[in-house]
């Protein structure tokens, strides 16, 4: 299991870090007014939470085997409650300029979320 937690921790980052190469990079080249500063937050707090989620729906396999589901689901939602939070105490503005900015990372972690969950829902069967 550690094995696997392992891997999908080396996938998720080596992704979401190419991703962010490639983002910055499209904003550059193409001259496009962004924030860095919710470029940078979105990523950094998509990868944190993403990775204390499944470390704590890993830790919660066991004895919940039929909620993870759930787990997930309400992780998930919890997930954009956090940001916008963390957003509005920062005093950011997030409006539709920069929805792409928090978007791209967020459905990145999502997919990779739902592979790796998924997995583990096989996995416990």
């Amino acid at each position: 299991m550690i094995k696997n937690l392992l891997r999908f921790l080396l996938l998720f980052v080596l992704v979401l870090s190419g991703i962010y190469f490639i983002h910055t990079w499209v904003i550059d080249y193409f001259s496009f007014h962004s924030n860095s500063t919710i470029v940078n937050l979105s990523y950094i707090f998509n990868t944190l939470y993403t990775l204390l989620l499944i470390i704590v729906i890993l830790a919660l396999s066991k004895k919940f085997k039929d909620q993870i589901g759930f787990i997930f689901l309400a992780g998930s939602f919890m997930k954009l409650g956090v940001f916008v939070a963390i957003t509005k105490l920062s005093s950011i503005d997030i409006d539709r300029s920069v929805f792409l900015d928090f978007f791209t990372p967020y459905v990145i972690s999502l997919i990779l979320e739902v592979y790796y969950v998924s997995k583990i829902l096989n996995s416990s069967k």
